[in-house]
This record gives structure tokens, C-alpha cells and sequence, in this order.
């Protein structure tokens, strides 16, 4: 049974970071999980300093020595492996606070770079230029004055808005404010997960027939639009059988949309091999 690693410094972190809205988390040696998917809570901004990170997708999407991942609220990642030397920074934003950015600085034009590229990869002097704000925001994160929300918003605005600048300058065919399907999609899977996990429901969403537009999405990706959907509720469901002990396995079917429990019981065993009772450890359901 693959559970999310409790000892991670993220996850040891998540109550700080809800507290104090941002947290820098330096030592980071790997991801929560490997080998399957994880949904980010937060923002989490990763700053790789040594080693890779190898992900379910292309080549292009893998996070190395120098490079930078932004992985927005409710983003899914797929890590498969990790080297021994890796080594990053953690910049641990709330929702809370990632929400407040969103509204007082519009990044219309970087999300959907984020969502489509998390990784980017750095020359020398970006790279140097990114540690010059992480430090700022580290000493700013620690400090008791009355003012350090109103200075980190500020900083991160200006750390997000580089971080789409160096993302335009390094992928040039990535053009500026243009969204891409697999962004919309993504958004709508967001939205409307509890509701459908059929992809021709996603695939109307987006006014196009159910074959053209998995091989859109498949085209973007690497992933077809199926197992997306697939994906991301078989993480939430995780992460609620995981951390929500107060719901019994039939509310948590209810809350996901399932008409029955039997019914997200069978989806559950057939993506992951084991029941919803025994992923949680046999505990009454």
C-alpha cells in the first residue's frame, strides 16, 4: 500500500503553512510520494538545486539541477523516480493566501504556463536570481513584523510574475496568454469531478467529440483525458481516506459522487488493486 510519506517536511509543514501562509522548506530530498499521483494543496513553488526528479511524462517535463516547478492548488504530479543527490528549496504558499494573489495580481497569462509546463529550466543567472527572492522570502517567512504578509505578498508577486517572464524568454512556442486546452480541461476536472468521470462529459464541456478531443488532450500530454480524470479522483479519494478519519468510507463515496458505496468500492480496486477498507488498513468502513 503506497500512503503519502507522514515524515516529509511538506507534509510535517501543513498545519504551519495554513497558520502562517507561507513557509520556506529547504532540504528537501524528494516528493510526498513516487509512483503515483499526488494533488498539491497548496502552491508549492520548487526550487531544485542538485539531483532530478523524474515524472510520467515527457523528458521535457522531468525537474533537474537549477530548475524551478510551480505547482498550483489542486495541480496533479506523477513522480516515478528520484535521484539519491537530490536536494530543493520549498516555497509552501496557502490557498488562502495563493487565492489572494490570484485576486490582487492577475496571472491570467502564467497559469495556464504552469499548469501546462510546471518544470522550467533556468541559465546560470536566472537561477542566481531566483535564490536572491527565495532568500528574501525565507527572512521575510521568519520575521514578527506587523507587516510580513503585506511584504511576502509583495515578493511573491514579483517572484511569480519573473517566474512567468523566464517561462515566455525559455519556451518561446509556449505563447504568451494563450490557454491551452489541457489547461481548461484541467480547470473543468477541478470543478466538476464529483459530478462526472465520464471524459465525453469533459470532452462536450469543450464543444468537441469525444475522439477528437482525447486525441487533443492526449497530443498536450502524453496522458490521455481518461486517465487525467481517472487520476485526480483516485488521489482526492486518497487524500481523504488518508487524512479525513472522521468520514466513514460511505460519506467519503457520497462526497466524491458515487450513487454507492459498492460502486466506489469497485472503482477504487480496479485502479488501485485494493479496496477503500484496506487501503485505510481494515479500519470499519
Amino acid at each position: 500500500m503506497k500512503q503519502t510519506d507522514s515524515s516529509h517536511p511538506y507534509i510535517r509543514n501543513l498545519k504551519a503553512i495554513k497558520e502562517q501562509d507561507v513557509v520556506v522548506i529547504d532540504n528537501i530530498t524528494g516528493p510526498p510520494l513516487i509512483g503515483e499521483p499526488y494533488i498539491a494543496r497548496d502552491c508549492l513553488i520548487i526550487v531544485c538545486h542538485r539531483g532530478e526528479i523524474i515524472n510520467d511524462q515527457a523528458d521535457e517535463f522531468a525537474l533537474k539541477a537549477h530548475d524551478i516547478s510551480i505547482l498550483l492548488p489542486d495541480q496533479i504530479a506523477i513522480p516515478l523516480a528520484v535521484t539519491d543527490d537530490f536536494s530543493a528549496t520549498n516555497i509552501a504558499i496557502s490557498r488562502e493566501l495563493y487565492l489572494t494573489l490570484r485576486y490582487r495580481y492577475p496571472y491570467t497569462r502564467c497559469v495556464s504556463l504552469f499548469r501546462r509546463r510546471p518544470p522550467c529550466h533556468l541559465t546560470k543567472e536566472q537561477y542566481a536570481s531566483v535564490l536572491d527572492l527565495v532568500n528574501l522570502i525565507r527572512n521575510i517567512s521568519k520575521s514578527q513584523s506587523p507587516h510580513r504578509k503585506e511584504m511576502l505578498i509583495q515578493l511573491l508577486s514579483i517572484l511569480i510574475n519573473v517566474l512567468g517572464e523566464y517561462h515566455i524568454a525559455n519556451y518561446p512556442d509556449e505563447q504568451a496568454g494563450r490557454e491551452s486546452l489541457f489547461s481548461r480541461f484541467y480547470e473543468s476536472i477541478i470543478k466538476y469531478y464529483r459530478q462526472s468521470r465520464q471524459m465525453a462529459f469533459y470532452a462536450k464541456l469543450h464543444h468537441l467529440t469525444p475522439k477528437y478531443f482525447s486525441s487533443l488532450i492526449k497530443m498536450e500530454t502524453g496522458i490521455s483525458a481518461s486517465e487525467w480524470i481517472t487520476n485526480y479522483v483516485i488521489t482526492q479519494a486518497k487524500m481523504m481516506l488518508d487524512s479525513r478519519k472522521d468520514m466513514t468510507i460511505q460519506q467519503i463515496s457520497l462526497y466524491l459522487g458515487f450513487s454507492e458505496q459498492a460502486s466506489f468500492s469497485r472503482f477504487f480496486k480496479f485502479k488501485t488493486g485494493m479496496t477503500p477498507l484496506e487501503y485505510r488498513g481494515g479500519e470499519k468502513a
